[in-house]
């Protein structure tokens, strides 16, 4: 009983995370402003609402934890911060759909890089579910059904999966970075990066009610309950539940918005995202099989 206990505690935290996270991509639709001042705030607000975990997190050495980051640390801040940029790129010029579920493929963009950087070899599956996903990608980028779709949203979806799946492969290869600064000091690099192009001073207060929301509470306690998650079930396991947000979060749109997919970003989004789901369930059933073999 106890273990089926801690198992479900893990998927509840998780799929709490993935539930508070799920809407970013509807407050980001509906801010008015430019892109470059919603990066600014979005970041900012970001950074600040990270530290404020970090201090509840580490009471006694917030700071240490900051001056620990290191050069890999801080190269992880700068993938994360052009990640962040392409994401916000991506969803104010294509739609909603087409951006989660092209940034769900960043798994297998993480399997790609630890094979050209790390030397990591990549099994016969994965290559099979990277070529199923590109073309997914390819259909739903030529999916001209809708007005809110272009090929360069998706092409910056692209890039913003290729930039976080980099900082994966850091954290992964430096597993002692500590990842709330990080995400802090990224937030607040972007921010400065920005700020000559944004105008701080021409957002709405409704604007700033959604980024003041995004920022300092979906973003922070989001990214920890799905961070906690891996704590108490298998990685691969939350790697699947994860997927909920390519799903739920293009549903808050179409019932806020009425953005509905095109029929290729239907069919290509269903290609990646069964190619993902049996991709998951594989790797869950491999490491249950070798854990079983061990005992």
């Amino acid at each position: 009983m106890p273990v089926l206990s801690t198992y479900l505690k893990g998927i509840l935290i998780t799929a709490l995370g993935v539930l508070v996270i799920s809407p970013d991509g509807l407050l980001t639709r509906l801010i008015t402003t430019d892109h470059w001042t919603l990066i600014f705030w979005r970041t900012l607000f970001m950074g600040f609402g990270m530290w404020i975990l970090s201090s509840y997190l580490y009471p006694n050495n917030t700071w240490a934890k900051y001056k620990a980051l290191g050069s890999s640390g801080m190269a992880m801040v700068a993938l994360y911060s052009m990640g962040t940029i392409s994401f916000i790129v991506a969803i104010t010029h294509t739609s909603v759909a087409n951006t989660l579920i092209i940034l769900s493929t960043t798994p297998l963009s993480a399997v790609l890089i630890g094979r050209v950087f790390l030397g990591e070899r990549i099994a016969a599956r994965s290559w099979s579910a990277i070529l199923l996903v590109g073309i997914g990608v390819l259909v739903m980028s030529t999916d001209k059904s809708s007005a809110n779709t272009s090929m360069f949203g998706d092409i910056a979806a692209l890039i913003g999966a290729f930039f976080l799946a980099a900082g994966f492969t850091i954290v992964r290869r430096f597993p002692s970075i500590p990842i709330f600064p990080a995400l802090s000091t990224s937030g607040l690099v972007t921010a400065l990066l920005v700020l000559p192009l944004a105008q701080p001073f021409s957002i709405s207060q409704q604007d700033f009610g959604y980024l003041l929301i995004m920022g300092v509470y979906m973003l922070p306690v989001g990214t920890a309950l799905m961070f906690l998650g891996p704590r108490y079930i298998p990685a691969a396991e939350v790697g699947l539940m994860l997927l909920l947000e390519s799903i739920l979060g293009p549903v808050w749109v179409w019932l806020a918005l009425s953005e509905q997919p095109g029929t290729r970003t239907f069919i290509g989004g269903a290609i990646i995202l069964s190619t993902l789901l049996i991709n998951a369930i594989w790797i869950m059933r491999s490491t249950r099989s070798v854990a079983m073999k061990r005992i």
